[in-house]
């Protein structure tokens, strides 16, 4: 069992995946280097925290402290704030009942054209 006395818990779900959430990652594991956290602060990879609506999200023990709508900024804040000073960031915190989080669209390069109806397959019974 990890003793440090920070846990955070990043999620990589399906929903929060389309947030980029390794980013987040790489934010926060940089800001946790700057301030010289590494021996406070654990972090674990998590699957789906049941918030989607208000994805990206990341728990912070002890608590659980619940933050959603990351971006590398405001996980930067987190580790400045929180895990330096103990108190959370009130303007990341979970809130209920906000709008849901729209997924940043993909380039236009890279947008998969449609089908033309020559090109679909075609389903036989034999």
């Amino acid at each position: 069992m990890d003793k440090k006395p920070y846990r955070v818990h990043l999620c990589f779900g399906p929903t929060c995946s389309q947030f980029n959430p390794k980013a987040l990652l790489r934010a926060l594991e940089e800001e946790i280097a700057t301030q010289g956290l590494e021996e406070q602060v654990s972090i674990t990879i998590s699957a789906c925290r049941n918030r989607c609506e208000q994805s990206p999200s990341m728990n912070v023990y002890p608590g659980p402290v619940m933050y959603n709508r990351l971006t590398p900024d405001a996980v930067r804040q987190i580790v400045r704030q929180h895990f330096t000073g103990g108190d959370p960031v009130e303007e990341w915190l979970y809130r209920h009942g906000l709008p849901p989080v729209t997924p940043p669209r993909a380039p236009a390069g890279r947008v998969k054209p449609a089908m033309d109806e020559a090109d679909k397959p075609k389903w036989r019974w034999w």
